[in-house]
């Protein structure tokens, strides 16, 4: 992994293999980051799981083999001081189809390329809703 910061934006390159949200964690922790948007992110995935909210839970479907990562999008928040990321990511398969939702887990194949925005200004955390049953955004 490696990782640099200018002004509000922080670059990280993750290598094959890694597991994607423990070095987003690691990266959160070197540069501080309270709260950031993910601005982009492409490489490669493998073992990794999508969701779409279907309502009440989570449908899922996992994927060892490797596709594109086309875009990697959202938020980086904390509650109670815990890291708490909230990823989408848009795939593309060996057959050139994409496929998206809420990204669970992922290991890096080859490499991926993620820019995050810092924030300063204010900060980002979650909170549980009871009707949708989702920790939602909290801007404050």
């Amino acid at each position: 992994m490696q990782s640099a910061e200018e002004r509000h934006f922080v670059v990280v390159k993750l290598n094959d293999g890694e597991d994607l949200f423990e070095s987003i964690g690691k990266v959160v922790e070197k540069h501080n980051i309270s709260s950031g948007i993910f601005l982009g992110g492409v490489g490669m995935l493998r073992d990794f799981e999508i969701g779409y909210w279907g309502g009440k839970e989570y449908l899922t479907e996992f994927h060892e083999t490797p596709h594109e990562l086309i875009h990697l999008g959202g938020s980086i928040a904390h509650v109670d001081g815990k890291f708490m990321p909230h990823i989408h990511c848009a795939v593309a398969g060996p057959d050139h189809s994409l496929k998206g939702g809420h990204l669970n887990r992922a290991k890096v194949a080859v490499l991926n390329e993620i820019t995050i925005l810092k924030l300063h200004d204010f900060y980002l955390t979650r909170k549980l809703n009871p009707t949708s049953g989702l920790m939602e955004l909290e801007v404050m």
